[in-house]
């Protein structure tokens, strides 16, 4: 015989409510059989009645809370409609992350939930004994049709999603680590400025701003030196160089068309006349940069390092370096590295330092493709906007707040 949650769950209901029915009957007739002098008997009925209804309860809560649990994991699988076309394993897609249930045929389920079904009546304490031929809800299907449509279904379970990671609320966010550049290991603790690096919510519309007038400056004014001549500048006349018909060549009017020789230039460059350069505010440009040190933050890409120095020029070393932070490499993510190192006159440090950088981190970062080095004074929104990392040293936190916070 096979059986299944929803059977043996109506099943031990129903012998649940005879059950209370008996110690029902069994209170009535209690008058009844003291009258005969059988008061023990019915002690021992009742007694007998409340037992058997405890333990049928609880089988029927075991019962109830496994039939639950079954359908709360049936309704985290989801079925990948057939009409549309990407790829589950893309980020934005609603799948990303989770495993793909295995499809079976129907006839290896069918046998699958008898199993099941008679593990769970033996487990039951042969509280069912017969089962009607009515209440057989499986039966033996061989419909080729049903099972290559179901082998084509693609299911997905959702449960197995990684958690999508969840920003630090404030002000725990400013409470960041301050890691050591050549271990990777953490050395301390700084609480950031919130006034430059807590901005909330991150504009988009000032980042917007600040990023077109960064390209517009950098465009500027194309060739701003050269400046070429149009027909109405070139020398020479406006007379007909030849006649309209009869010389077998193609028509001409004057003779400084763009096409000839010594003719004027098409769409050529006009001086100072072609400047793309737009003008936005002191205020707003800096406010866009302390959204964007915002936004770094709120990511989880800002990492505070004690310092930036490299004892040698090599990239091998400087890459290695940067893996421990999941940096450079094939496989790793692009960085911004922002520094304002320091040395003091005759010191001889010195001479490692130019520009506010490490001469050695400059120049083995210059064939990783994937990093950039640049002094605080060059930071801008575009370039924290492009890489995804954003490494910045303990002078450069002091440098740019007292910078920004002006």
């Amino acid at each position: 015989m096979s059986y299944n949650i929803a059977f043996i769950t109506r099943r031990v209901a129903s012998a649940a409510a005879a059950a209370d029915m008996m110690h029902t009957s069994s209170r009535t007739t209690a008058p009844l059989i003291s009258s005969f002098g059988n008061l023990s008997m019915n002690n021992n009925i009742s007694a007998s009645s409340t037992s058997a209804a405890t333990n049928i309860n609880t089988k029927l809560n075991c019962f109830s809370s496994l039939a639950t649990a079954q359908e709360e994991k049936k309704s985290q699988i989801v079925e990948l409609p057939p009409n549309l076309k990407f790829d589950p394993r893309a980020k934005s897609s609603p799948f990303y992350g989770a495993e793909e249930v295995v499809q079976t045929s129907r006839r290896t389920k069918q046998l699958k939930k008898k199993v099941e079904g008679q593990q769970v009546a033996a487990s039951a304490d042969k509280i069912i004994e017969e089962e009607d031929d009515d209440d057989d809800e499986y039966t033996d299907i061989d419909d080729d049709a049903d099972d290559e449509a179901d082998e084509q279904r693609v299911l997905y379970d959702l449960s197995t999603k990684p958690d999508v990671p969840r920003a630090i609320p404030l002000p725990q966010r400013l409470h960041v680590p301050i890691m050591d550049f050549k271990s990777g290991d953490e050395v301390g603790t700084i609480h950031l400025s919130d006034k430059t690096f807590a901005c909330d919510p991150v504009r988009v519309d000032i980042l917007q701003r600040v990023v077109v007038w960064q390209r517009n400056k950098k465009r500027g004014k194309r060739n701003a030196g050269a400046r070429t001549k149009t027909i109405s500048e070139v020398s020479g006349s406006g007379r007909k160089v030849r006649n309209q018909k009869g010389g077998g060549v193609a028509r001409a009017g004057h003779s400084r068309p763009a096409h000839w020789r010594g003719g004027a230039k098409a769409h050529g460059p006009k001086g100072n006349i072609q400047d793309y350069t737009t003008k936005l505010n002191k205020k707003v440009r800096r406010m866009g940069m302390r959204h964007a040190l915002s936004q770094k933050l709120l990511e989880g890409n800002l990492i505070i390092t004690n310092d930036m120095a490299s004892d040698t020029h090599k990239t091998k070393v400087l890459d290695e370096m940067l893996n421990r932070f999941d940096v450079s490499g094939r496989y790793g993510v692009t960085a911004l590295m922002v520094d304002d190192a320091h040395a003091e006159e005759g010191s001889e440090d010195e001479a490692f330092i130019h520009g506010g950088v490490n001469v050695n981190l400059k120049v083995a970062s210059g064939n990783l493709h994937k990093v950039k080095v640049q002094n605080q004074i060059a930071c801008n929104v575009y370039d924290m906007l492009k890489y995804k990392k954003l490494f910045l040293s303990l002078d450069a936190v002091r440098a740019l707040e007292a910078r920004l916070e002006k």
